[in-house]
């Protein structure tokens, strides 16, 4: 359902031929100050991925205990507020092919496909996020959203972690600038009015390019006839994008500016990303996102946090104390961010929940132990409700290593409505996170 700007009366009649008729409850009868993603009867679902690179110091983030009696562990201790909002889970692993040494080109391209890459060239597996994407980035401008703090495009360890297709990795944007101007437009501030302007503009654009296309088609051969195709599909995205906007009520958001570029420090840069995402699922953009705190083999170096050495350098610890005690501190910064985010998304009341209630959004590293590239037993925490279909407040810890990751994403999957059967080297869905 979709709801104009305009809301029609209850009694609104069709007067004509001396005739009075009035109308049936419509869609357009509801008030517009409710739109359907804020309604308690079918809050909407989004699927997020939040991930940090280079683990994590295992000994410092295990919680003690299990179930819901759990004590929390040094490294989650800043999620503590959130407990009930949140179920930490190890035992999963994204190692499809465990004949192979561990690296970083395998753990990044594994991580949200389950599927081995090819050495030599981009061919993976279609990541969970596009799968969801395929579904409900139907009923928004975006489909999905690839965020991050530093460059992730080009080279070995910059490519992926999400691929649309086996072969097409997608690019990340790190520039909180261009990010916004992305959801919101070139203004200074979000401005609906302008949005709806520029939407229209790009409309009559969109229609001249692709006549022009159609007659270029009719002299070309075969094999650029097909690379045509594929641009304009790549145009009717942006096309449904405009459609999709022009039929949704502008949200009612807060005031924010453009910002002028990245902060200057790492935290700060981190929080004004979480703080686009945090707009973009409110204005109902997206329902699709994924986020890295930094590059997969990032050497970011924590000033903020006292720590001299890149963070790269760290993980290969050899488990040296300076360095595991380094790690540590990350880890701690890493979920003080983390909770930053949760607290932002449970402030804002959707319907008889919040934002979070109405999200599944994981977080976690693509490796467990970083001196050894360990893809296994990773530390994974699972937070929001998917509408009430995740019972949370626990720690629930699969045997051994040998459960797939994938597993998680399809059970992720079934409670966001996208119901999958097979994901990379999936085997079956989770059976513990019932409600």
């Amino acid at each position: 359902m979709f709801l104009s700007k305009r809301q029609l009366h209850r009694r609104t009649l069709l007067k004509g031929a001396g005739v009075a008729i009035g109308l049936p409850l419509l869609e357009a009868m509801v008030p517009a100050a409710t739109p359907q993603h804020l309604t308690a009867a079918a809050p909407v679902r989004r699927l997020g991925f939040v991930m940090y690179p280079l683990g994590v110091d295992q000994a410092r983030w295990r919680p003690k205990g299990e179930g819901r009696n759990y004590e929390f562990s040094e490294a989650l201790a800043p999620l503590a507020p959130h407990r009930g909002k949140f179920t930490v889970i190890s035992g999963l692993s994204s190692d499809p092919d465990r004949t192979k040494p561990g690296f970083h080109d395998r753990a990044l391209a594994s991580f949200l496909t389950g599927v081995e890459p090819v050495k030599g060239k981009v061919q993976v597996g279609v990541s969970v996020d596009q799968l969801a994407a395929r579904t409900l980035g139907k009923e928004t401008p975006f489909a999905s959203l690839e965020l991050s703090t530093e460059n992730n495009n080009g080279g070995a360890a910059h490519v992926g972690p999400v691929f649309k297709t086996a072969t097409t990795p997608l690019p990340f944007e790190y520039n909180p600038r261009r990010v916004f101007e992305r959801l919101f437009g070139e203004g200074g501030k979000i401005d609906p009015a302008a949005s709806a302007a520029r939407d229209t503009a790009d409309r009559s654009s969109l229609d001249t390019v692709l006549e022009r296309i159609q007659q270029l088609k009719q002299r070309l051969g075969p094999g650029d006839k097909r690379k045509l195709d594929e641009y304009i599909e790549s145009i009717r995205d942006v096309e449904r994008r405009i459609q999709v906007s022009s039929r949704k009520r502008p949200a009612d958001l807060p005031e924010m500016t453009r910002p002028a570029g990245a902060p200057d420090t790492w935290p700060e840069h981190v929080k004004l990303m979480f703080d686009l995402q945090v707009l973009a699922l409110q204005a109902d953009l997206t329902r699709v996102w994924t986020f890295l705190y930094a590059r997969e083999a990032t050497s970011i170096n924590f000033p903020h946090l006292d720590i001299s050495m890149g963070h790269h350098e760290i993980s290969h610890h050899n488990f040296e104390k300076e360095k595991l005690d380094a790690l540590a501190k990350i880890n701690v910064d890493q979920s003080r961010l983390f909770a930053y985010f949760l607290a932002k998304l449970d402030a804002l009341k959707e319907g008889t929940g919040t934002l979070l209630d109405h999200s599944l959004i994981l977080y976690g590293s693509n490796l467990s132990v970083p001196t050894s590239h360990s893809q296994r037993d990773l530390p994974i925490l699972l937070a929001g409700g998917a509408a009430g279909r995740i019972a949370n407040g626990r720690y629930i810890q699969f045997p051994g290593d040998e459960t797939p990751l994938t597993n998680l994403y399809l059970t992720m999957l079934d409670k966001v409505g996208v119901p999958t059967e097979k994901l990379g080297d999936s085997t079956g869905r989770l059976n513990r996170l019932e409600v």
